[in-house]
């Protein structure tokens, strides 16, 4: 389960990297983006491996540090201000990575 999440969270890293070289796929990719986040969504809320009230550390653009439940986090997924906001591909990849390293 761990592992989808980050296979998804870097495949949302991946076309948003290549949104700006290819304008004349933005609009799929953008539709792709949308998708994949609510996927990511779902596969946190929907786990019975996860908790919705675990926290997870996110480290903003600015550098500070807040805590969030994943069910916090899985609301955020369907907001593109608050996902550039809080990194939060980043943050739930990097999660992802520990929780999968520790089972």
């Amino acid at each position: 389960m761990y592992q989808d999440i980050t296979t998804l969270c870097w495949s949302i890293k991946e076309v948003n990297r290549n949104l700006r070289d290819r304008e004349d796929m933005s609009a799929y990719s953008i539709k792709y983006l949308n998708k994949a986040c609510l996927d990511l969504s779902t596969m946190l809320a929907s786990n019975e491996d996860v908790s919705l009230d675990e926290n997870i550390e996110v480290v903003d653009k600015s550098g500070n540090t807040k805590n969030f439940t994943i069910g916090e986090v899985a609301e955020m997924l369907s907001d593109a201000k608050k996902i550039i906001e809080y990194n939060l591909i980043d943050n739930i990849n990097k999660w992802a990575q520990l929780k999968a390293k520790n089972a």
